[in-house]
């Protein structure tokens, strides 16, 4: 089912280089969790404080009004990049792990995929194409505020090192060629009844009609887009980015041990 060429199917390639940043990253991780462990200062002594981790993941971890206090333009930058790529991961989580261990011939990989059979698939696939352009605009976003108070306003509190740069040029190239991806896509007068649903998309599509481009040159877009995403994981316990997904851990636990 999943051989359309406008699905991408997967390859011994593609299954290499996942098991490859998967290794990377797990190493990293143990890594850093080694560091931590080495470290005396005071952990979470009491037992966990359900309500405190539940109003500090809301209010903190989600909503970040510690820094809405500071700053709006920080958190909205904070925000955007946060919400932007946390809701992208859970996309692509969910369609990696739908595609993998739910069988093609069920209602529910029917409604999510597309293939040469359903080119146009159900209703789960346009809440796909809607929440790919929802939370990619909105790390595009984060990331265009990022760039021009590191790189063009130059805030005075800000001391941008390598692995700033490095981040957000990965960050960047992710969310450009995911958006050229699916502006390719849509150029397929297939997906004309539902292109709608994916507004950014479809608005790409029109331009790259009129430069003459079209969904036959998807492959090699999205393989640069997969190339990248995965080094992109891989890097993630490097980079500062590793902080997206262990800030909000410190916050909850901070926050019960506070309470």
């Amino acid at each position: 089912m999943y051989d359309h060429y406008l699905y991408f199917p997967a390859t011994a390639a593609l299954y290499t280089l996942s098991v490859v940043t998967v290794l990377v990253l797990v190493a990293g991780i143990l890594a850093s969790v080694t560091l931590w462990m080495k470290g005396t200062a005071p952990s979470l002594h009491h037992s966990v404080n359900v309500p405190a981790v539940i109003k500090a993941f809301f209010f903190e971890c989600l909503l970040q009004v510690q820094i809405l206090r500071v700053s709006f333009v920080r958190w909205l930058m904070h925000f955007c990049i946060f919400i932007g790529f946390m809701g992208l991961f859970a996309q692509t989580s969910l369609m990696a792990v739908m595609s993998h261990f739910v069988p093609p011939d069920t209602l529910v990989a029917q409604t999510f995929f597309v293939s040469a059979e359903q080119p146009l698939a159900g209703a789960g696939a346009r809440i796909l194409d809607l929440w790919g352009d929802v939370f990619g605009l909105l790390l595009l976003a984060g990331l265009c505020i990022a760039i021009v108070r590191r790189y063009i306003v130059r805030a005075a509190q800000l001391e941008t090192i390598l692995k700033d740069t490095v981040a957000l040029t990965l960050l960047t190239v992710i969310a450009v060629t995911g958006f050229v991806c699916e502006g390719l896509r849509l150029t397929d007068p297939a997906y004309g009844p539902v292109a709608s649903y994916s507004f950014a998309g479809s608005l790409l599509a029109g331009i790259f009609r009129g430069m003459g481009w079209s969904a036959a040159s998807y492959q090699m877009w999205v393989w640069t887009h997969a190339v990248i995403s995965l080094f992109f994981c891989a890097y993630i316990p490097f980079s500062k980015a590793w902080h997206i997904f262990v800030s909000p851990l410190e916050i909850v636990l901070d926050a019960s041990e506070r309470a």
